[in-house]
């Protein structure tokens, strides 16, 4: 009977002091000996823990909504700090890259993806992929090439705090001898526009045998209309005999637009890619080579790396070390090699704290200094 008396009194109460806030009307309840301090601090407290239910399920709701299977937005960075050895400017701090990303499906058989880069402003990609089944995707827009195992990963997942010199070059990135950011300028990050076909066949128990993929690009870059009325072919096929490691080539055939050492005017130029891959993946250890061999408008160059990287604390903490050749003419055997060693320390998934040094050897005919170089990054993604 009291807690009817109570409740009718409260809603008596209610109407009659509607201007005041809920505070000051159980303080009123309490003077007027209706509730007793201990009921009144028993409906404040509840009032509060509704108020805090109320906000939890909308911040629920709204990352809900951003991170449903139909739409996904994420992000990742990277804040680099470099030393080197031979640079004019021998230490270095500056955001390296930022990403923002966009993807989900709009049912269960056709994804849509968009990617941006923020430090050097840039669309990175932005595709649509159909896929009839496992053994069966088509994929059309701006996104990576199949072209390398390394290509494939993105400086969030990269094992280093840089990409191999092999694939800086040879691959569409940026590095000095790559003859695709000669002709946009641009670091493509193995990106370009274009059209591939992909899928896995041959079913075991715990994996499928065979992982495939071919497309024809445009051949410029991200963001770069065409130069030339060719198109470029790219294609890698991996076989898995066992769960985990991966055998397997591809090549790349294609032309780019650039002026060549030796001439005054822009020219197309046959840029041409043939390649062997493999890797290996457990719970604790890792390891990937490949072997490059390029034609850039009639000069051979080679490229062969190694990595090996082992999980000192599953998850959390692993050491490295990787071994790269790169000889940017063969006829001249202008050689590089790097040796690099460095640990990854995970604070969060996909947060990591990277710390690398590498000790670079030049051949006489690279007309280079040997160069000590020390990365330190910090990764944060979302």
């Amino acid at each position: 009977m009291k807690k009817i008396v109570i409740l009718i009194m409260l809603f008596m109460s209610c109407a009659a002091l509607w201007a005041q806030d809920t505070n000051d009307l159980l303080n009123k309840l309490v003077e007027k000996n209706v509730l007793t301090q201990a009921e009144a601090d028993e409906l404040r407290d509840s009032a509060k823990e509704e108020k805090k239910s109320t906000a939890t399920q909308t911040v629920e709701k709204v990352r809900n909504f951003f991170n449903s299977p139909y739409l996904q937005i994420g992000g990742n960075g990277q804040l680099m700090y470099k030393y080197s050895s031979v640079d004019n400017v021998h230490h270095d701090f500056k955001a390296k890259n930022l990403f923002i990303s966009i993807n989900g499906k709009l049912n269960d058989s056709f994804r849509y993806g968009f990617l941006a880069e923020l430090v050097n402003p840039s669309v990175q990609e932005f595709w649509g992929e159909w896929t009839a089944a496992k053994e069966f995707n088509l994929k059309v827009g701006q996104f990576k090439s199949p072209f390398t195992l390394e290509s494939q990963l993105v400086p969030a997942t990269l094992e280093t705090a840089a990409y191999s010199r092999t694939i800086s070059n040879l691959v569409g990135y940026a590095g000095e001898d790559d003859v695709l950011k000669k002709q946009n300028n641009k670091n493509n990050f193995g990106r370009d526009a274009g059209v591939m076909i992909s899928g896995e066949l041959v079913s075991a128990k715990s994996h499928n045998l065979i992982q495939y993929s071919a497309g024809m690009f445009q051949g410029t870059g991200v963001a770069t209309g065409e130069t030339n009325n060719s198109k470029d072919f790219a294609g890698m096929l991996l076989l898995q005999p066992v769960k985990g490691l991966r055998i397997g080539g591809g090549a790349y055939f294609g032309e780019a637009s650039y002026i060549k050492s030796g001439e005054t005017e822009v020219a197309d130029h046959v840029r041409n890619r043939w390649y062997l891959s493999a890797d290996y993946k457990s719970d604790r250890f890792n390891a990937r080579t490949e072997w490059i061999h390029g034609n850039d408008g009639g000069i051979d160059k080679e490229g062969l790396y190694a990595l090996g990287m082992y999980y000192i604390m599953p998850k959390k903490l692993n050491v490295l070390g990787k071994v790269d050749y790169y000889n940017k003419n063969k006829d001249m055997n202008s050689e590089a090699i790097d040796y690099t060693v460095g640990l990854n320390y995970y604070f969060y998934p996909m947060c990591r704290v990277q710390l690398n040094y590498t000790y670079s050897d030049f051949s006489t005919k690279w007309d280079a200094p040997n160069a000590s170089t020390v990365f330190a990054q910090l990764q944060i993604a979302f």
